[in-house]
């Protein structure tokens, strides 16, 4: 298994899975345009590149994942936020899947982390079982409310419900 840091040659392939994560975490509210993706991915390499993993199968980038080292500001705690993480569907569900968030895991004890944090969106249940074989536990939880109608602001001394 080749799992080895983002080059400027997986940038479009990788903005590609950029966009899917988007559209499976906002759905209709993502950002699908790949100029954005692979430019927002060019600008971080220089600054968390060793964070930004791919893992390459027959010469094809195949996984992506994508982590920042983080200090919790007021425990000065280390943890990683694990940003993205894509498995072409040809090999979800597989050992590689797991592999590739091994080599995450492994990352984060290299820097000193003493968590690691991913987020996941409610429906994308695959990833929350991958989390799940690897120990992730939910702490939180985010709760939206979509307003059919614009709210109106309240008046002075009026007490919201």
């Amino acid at each position: 298994m080749n799992i080895r840091p983002i080059e400027e040659r997986d940038l479009a392939e990788v903005a590609e899975y950029e966009k899917e994560i988007a559209l499976i975490s906002f759905g209709g509210e993502a950002v699908t345009e790949l100029e954005f993706h692979r430019r927002k991915l060019e600008k971080a390499i220089p600054q968390e590149g060793k964070g930004m993993l791919v893992w390459e199968k027959d010469g094809k980038v195949a996984g992506w994942l994508w982590m920042t080292p983080k200090v919790n500001f007021v425990t000065k705690e280390k943890y990683i936020q694990f940003k993205s993480f894509y498995i072409a569907e040809l090999y979800r569900g597989t050992d590689y899947a797991s592999d590739l968030l091994g080599a995450g895991m492994e990352f984060g004890r290299n820097q000193g982390a003493k968590r690691i944090v991913g987020h996941v969106h409610v429906g994308n249940l695959p990833m929350r079982v991958l989390y799940k074989m690897h120990g992730f536990e939910p702490t939180h939880l985010t709760m939206e409310y979509v307003a059919q109608e614009q709210f109106k602001p309240l008046e002075s001394g009026e007490a919201s419900r």
